[in-house]
């Protein structure tokens, strides 16, 4: 037996085909082609990109201190070098202070930058903590980036060299 196939059938399976071959699954589940169970119970967006919400020890001293009353010696010497400027807190606003600094002051300067995550990134990193056992998610600041048209003229200067 003989399949008649019209030239258009053929090419419109050929697309379909080239199309679905061209979605990664991520996409298909997106695109609802594939179900969500499709990635698989262990898929976890942040461990592929190494993105991570707050980690173990990013509130831990501050709540010994507002939580349980808990309080820290100051220090009697001087252990670290002179800084010309000292900003707390590595998000986008204090990376920011930080180079606008420089820019006025020139390279020389020694700046020291606090934060209590292990890198840089401040509240445009995921808001993701674990409660009783349960992830939490929240925003992070980035949700309310939503257009370079409204920063004011540092702010686009510093983001996009406007």
């Amino acid at each position: 037996m003989t399949l008649k196939i019209s030239r258009r059938d053929f090419l419109n399976g050929v697309a379909l085909g080239a199309a679905g071959l061209h979605l990664s699954p991520l996409e298909a589940v997106a695109a609802g082609a594939l179900p969500m169970s499709a990635l698989g119970p262990d898929y976890y967006p942040p461990a592929l990109t190494g993105m991570r919400g707050s980690v173990t020890g990013s509130y831990e001293i501050a709540h010994a201190l507002a939580r349980e009353g808990g309080s820290f010696s100051m220090p009697t010497d001087q252990t670290d070098a002179d800084y010309d400027l000292v900003v707390v807190g590595g998000g986008i606003s204090g990376l920011a202070a930080a180079k606008f600094f420089r820019d006025q002051r020139g390279s020389d300067q020694r700046i020291l930058i606090l934060d209590n995550h292990d890198d840089f990134g401040g509240h445009a990193r995921r808001n993701e903590l674990t409660v009783d056992g349960h992830t939490l998610i929240g925003y992070g600041g980035s949700q309310a980036i939503d257009t370079p048209s409204a920063y004011s003229k540092d702010g686009k200067r510093s983001c996009c060299g406007i």
